[in-house]
């Protein structure tokens, strides 16, 4: 558990954080965790989360990336095509 957030192995500590950050959400994520599973996840927190990956990770993400982004583990494949 990171800062009191649960995660499972699988996601990595600071999507977790980002996810507690932007959405206000403290349950347990998964690579599988989508729009779905989180409250908050709408499409005005959407820029807010790509935004705050971006600066989290110091990257760019392209329009078809962020929409792209339906779950943790389309996000964690993001930063691994970013090499980060």
């Amino acid at each position: 558990m990171i800062s009191g957030v649960a995660t499972s192995n699988d996601v990595r500590p600071e999507i977790a954080e980002i996810f507690a950050e932007v959405f206000q959400h403290e349950e347990p994520i998964t690579v599988a965790t989508s729009p779905g599973e989180v409250a908050r996840w709408d499409s005005l927190n959407h820029v807010a989360l790509v935004s705050m990956i971006e600066q989290t990770f110091g990257v760019a993400l392209s329009m078809d990336e962020m929409i792209e982004m339906q779950s943790v583990g389309d996000i964690q494949r993001l930063l691994a095509r970013h090499g980060v």
